[in-house]
């Protein structure tokens, strides 16, 4: 052990006690560690990327989704269609190069002002 690993453990001793070093760590990578003793299998960061964007969809979409999915060869046990990553991100770049050619104009839905994209002819 060098002379810095053993200043840094008495420095780290005196801090535990004087109660200065918490017994669980707090923040994001804390809440991970908690919720990862739980699991069999490690979690990967792509879990977590996957997980970010999770819009609200209608069930009629997803229905439309889940057929195209089928069509496309994504098929879950039970016969139906299961909605597939890569398809969804198919579509929605085709949607994303379509708003970019200037393909959508813009809808106001007197709700509560809410703004939505509609396809221009």
């Amino acid at each position: 052990m060098s002379t810095d690993e053993r200043r840094l453990s008495n420095e780290w001793d005196d801090l535990a006690g004087e109660g200065a070093v918490p017994d669980r760590g707090v923040g994001t990578t804390a809440e991970r560690a908690e919720r990862d003793k739980k699991r069999r299998r490690k979690r990967y960061p792509s879990e977590d990327r996957r997980t970010r964007i999770g819009p609200t969809l209608s069930a009629r979409l997803i229905r439309k989704l889940r057929t195209i999915c089928r069509a496309e060869g994504y098929v879950g046990e039970d016969g139906e269609g299961v909605i597939a990553s890569p398809v969804i991100e198919d579509l929605l770049w085709a949607a994303v190069e379509a708003y970019e050619r200037g393909e959508f104009e813009k809808v106001e839905e007197v709700v509560a002002v809410r703004r939505r994209l509609k396809r221009s002819p």
